[in-house]
């Protein structure tokens, strides 16, 4: 048994067909059949149901696969942290929803373009920025953190073998569309928000508080909308009464479209870099982080 054989049973098992994972793994149909047939042979089980209409796992197939997935996981963070040449050519961040970071990026990719090949900014969930770095995906992650969820954070980021760096603070501001009744004030109360929709950001972890990237926790709210896109829930503001929090840091075209006002009594957030303890940070990565800082 090999990696590339469990690398193939997870490619019949994604498409369904032999011939569409021989297509996605370029090799040849037989190739692959082979190689799995070999594999089916020396465990003594049959992994797949053969039909004119493609392939289905059987029961110790799905086993299998369950376990081979598991060890490819593992495979790919070895790879990720390992492979110098992929490191040299790819910068990575992960981060929650932050209309900022385009800014930021803009400044990053201009510096190193010509030392750099890819560059990728990943718009996540709290939980997904935190695995990112921990798996090396990514090398820098972007997360807020304040008196509420601080704890539950530092407690997960201890167990990830992650730290974090202080690069700014903010306070709570409430984002509105240009034409929303309480657009015009100067400072808003959190009961003033109890009977409008509010757009929140989905999660995974939702059963721990702490993940939440929104900074208002609204008990009377009546309707909440949630979605996990940035330019969807933007558009949501501007074309209805809903509302949103976030750090009132906003560049580009956003500007124009919602009108940002701040909460009062609001805690204060801070925005944190999340990176290995065991990881010296590039070059790039701390270019990126002092425009960060200079951004705030």
């Amino acid at each position: 048994m090999n990696i590339q054989q469990m690398k193939y049973v997870v490619a019949v098992a994604n498409n369904g067909s032999f011939r569409e994972a021989a297509k996605k793994l370029f090799i040849t149909q037989p190739s692959l059949s082979n190689g799995i047939r070999e594999l089916e042979e020396e465990i003594g089980v049959t992994l797949f149901i053969r039909t004119n209409k493609g392939a289905s796992l059987t029961e110790e197939g799905l086993t299998f696969l369950e376990h081979a997935e598991k060890i490819l996981t593992q495979m790919e963070i070895i790879e990720n942290r390992y492979q110098e040449v992929t490191k040299s050519e790819r910068f990575s961040i992960s981060s929650q929803h932050y209309d900022f970071l385009g800014e930021v990026m803009g400044k990053v990719i201009q510096q190193f373009k010509d030392q750099y090949k890819n560059f990728r900014v990943f718009e996540t969930t709290t939980l997904k920025v935190i695995e990112d770095v921990k798996s090396y995906h990514s090398e820098l992650g972007i997360i807020y953190l304040n008196s509420q969820n601080q704890s539950g954070i530092e407690r997960y980021l201890e167990q990830a073998n992650l730290t974090y760096e202080v690069v700014g603070s903010f306070k709570t501001h409430i984002f509105l569309g240009k034409n929303h009744p309480l657009a015009k004030q100067k400072e808003i109360e959190l009961e003033q928000l109890c009977c409008y929709p509010q757009v929140r950001f989905t999660q995974e972890g939702s059963n721990f508080a702490y993940f939440s990237e929104d900074l208002i926790e609204n008990q009377e709210q009546e309707t909440v909308i949630y979605t996990n896109d940035r330019g969807t829930l933007m558009n949501l503001l501007v074309e209805t009464d809903a509302y949103a929090s976030g750090s009132g840091v906003v560049t580009g075209f956003t500007k124009k479209e919602i009108r940002l006002v701040p909460l009062a009594e609001s805690t204060n957030n801070k925005i944190c870099v999340l990176y290995q303890k065991n990881r010296t940070i590039s070059t790039i990565g701390q270019f990126f982080m002092k425009e960060l800082k200079q951004l705030f």
